[in-house]
């Protein structure tokens, strides 16, 4: 899939609320898979997404993994130290809780190509990048 018209970065709030079928999230999306753009799903909110759904709503989690539009973002070695730079440099580390790793890994993707998170953290995420640009979750 290419990322020529951009797209957005999940974060795991937004895939989860994606596999309990919520408006929002289900509704960006969709609209992704209408106008060809990319979703990314780092690797670092998965097991935050599985832990945070029922066990019933797990397939609809996979689901979002196959989509055409879906791009899976891993956290590889060579990566590690960027992202572990993301977390050094948090402007508010009280704001960081048990999804530190995660944001940081949303952060560092969508950093990286310059797109907007959609969230249900924006606390998390704007104490380790202020400048990101955000979509709350309802």
């Amino acid at each position: 899939m290419s990322d020529a018209f951009g797209g957005w970065v999940l974060d795991h709030h937004a895939v989860a609320a994606w596999a309990r079928v919520q408006p929002h999230a289900q509704a960006l999306v969709w609209s992704a898979m209408e106008v060809g753009m990319t979703v990314v799903v780092p690797a670092a909110v998965l097991p935050l997404a599985y832990a945070d759904t029922a066990e019933r709503e797990h397939d609809v989690l996979g689901e979002l993994l196959e989509l055409p539009v879906t791009v899976f973002d891993p956290l590889t070695a060579d990566e590690a130290p960027e992202v572990g730079q993301v977390l050094a440099t948090a402007l508010d580390p009280a704001a960081l809780t048990r999804d530190a790793l995660a944001l940081a890994h949303v952060v560092h993707a969508a950093s990286r190509r310059g797109w907007p998170v959609l969230t249900g953290n924006s606390a998390g995420l704007r104490a380790l990048n202020p400048g990101l640009d955000l979509d709350e979750l309802p």
